[in-house]
């Protein structure tokens, strides 16, 4: 449980905080070489911010990411934020992206969505005139069927953890989280990616019952950060999707969602995500960035490059709830030993206001989504 720190009050959580905000992307794109490249990322798909309301979510516009590359000392991208970017189809419609702030541009029509059969490219201008265009991308085929039901499989993963300084493999108590994919009644491949956007109640031990600082509801922004792929031959089975922990979780103390979002993607840009996949896991075990990566990114004007990808994709999702009544096992909420000690003990932050929890994005105004 992320709290536990009674004795050290900051020592331990001043380490897990750095820990957690050093690690606030779920990959970077960082090349071979010194050379500095532009990095795209963007994605449109057949469901406008409305359709995606219906979810149940907060909704989301469509948007692009543009940051430049340092060198293979790894340094963070630098966001490029005074770019003009544009949609363009193949009738010639031009659609502008907004906006920039920290490198992130936006379709503002909450209306627009990719069309079955068009194609699209983005086009990118710099301030220093350099110009950049994709590939003309079109959604892929529909592979048929619909997203399956959402079970899970209490279990134990081994994992490390320092005990008396030294660090040991133990068992963590948990679930597999998984998917069921239809039978399709389609010859063809299909290629799918999901992605997790969870959020919890998170309720802060030291305030009085009605104080309005007690119950918040937080989006977990890089928890669950990670991507699944697969290249499906016809579905029929189930597909592991995540872990998760069940002890010392204070997620799962009260009320936990994730949306479960399904993009069926072309199959170059799912070997695009497998590689970067691949160099990613490779990163976190043995510190080497991610380095040529694929694109469909091409210089049109000037001489730097570019690296990283615009898709159009169908995309679907399920929205799935949890709370540790479900489990067969109880959950101990250990939160309020957690905040309390002796002597010159300072609280840390969540304990007198739930909008000072520090492990996600903390509201105290409910979504409109969440179940009764």
């Amino acid at each position: 449980m992320i709290l536990r720190f009674k004795r050290r009050p900051y020592s331990r959580w001043t380490f897990l905080l750095l820990l957690f905000l050093g690690c606030v992307e779920p990959y970077e794109f960082v090349v071979k070489d010194n050379e500095p490249r532009l990095v795209v990322e963007g994605i449109i798909s057949d469901k406008s911010f409305f359709d995606t309301q219906l979810y149940p979510a907060d909704g989301r516009l469509f948007w692009v990411r543009l940051s430049t590359t340092s060198d293979v000392s790894n340094q963070r991208v630098q966001p490029v934020t005074d770019a003009s970017v544009v949609l363009i189809d193949d009738l010639g419609e031009v659609v502008p992206y907004i906006g920039g702030f920290e490198g992130r541009y936006v379709i503002g029509d909450p209306d627009f969505k990719a069309l079955p059969g068009r194609s699209y490219k983005l086009r990118i201008t710099t301030a220093s005139d350099e110009i950049y265009e994709s590939t003309w991308e079109t959604m892929p085929p529909d592979p048929g069927g619909t997203m399956g039901n959402i079970s899970f499989q209490e279990t134990e993963k081994l994992t490390y953890k320092i005990i008396s300084g030294k660090k040991e493999v133990r068992p963590v108590a948990g679930i597999d989280v998984m998917l069921e994919v239809p039978s399709r009644n389609s010859d063809g491949k299909a290629y799918f990616k999901w992605d997790f956007t969870p959020h919890w109640v998170f309720i802060a031990p030291l305030p009085s019952l009605f104080s309005p600082v007690k119950k918040c509801w937080v989006y977990g922004e890089y928890y669950l950060a990670d991507y699944q792929l697969e290249e499906d031959h016809g579905g029929g089975y189930k597909k592991k999707l995540f872990f998760l922990p069940t002890k010392e979780n204070e997620r799962i103390f009260e009320d936990f969602t994730v949306l479960i979002r399904q993009l069926t993607v072309s199959p170059r840009y799912y070997e695009f995500l497998k590689e970067m996949q691949e160099q990613h896991q490779g990163a976190l075990h043995s510190d080497k960035p991610p380095f040529n990566l694929e694109t469909n990114i091409a210089t049109i004007q000037g001489d730097r490059p570019a690296v990283g990808y615009f898709t159009v994709v169908r995309e679907n999702a399920i929205r799935w709830y949890l709370n540790k009544s479900d489990l067969s096992y109880p959950v101990v909420n250990d939160l309020l030993d957690a905040c309390t000690g002796e002597g010159p003990f300072v609280p840390p932050p969540g304990c007198t206001d739930c909008r000072d929890y520090p492990m996600g994005i903390s509201s105290n105004v409910r979504p409109f989504w969440w179940r009764d």
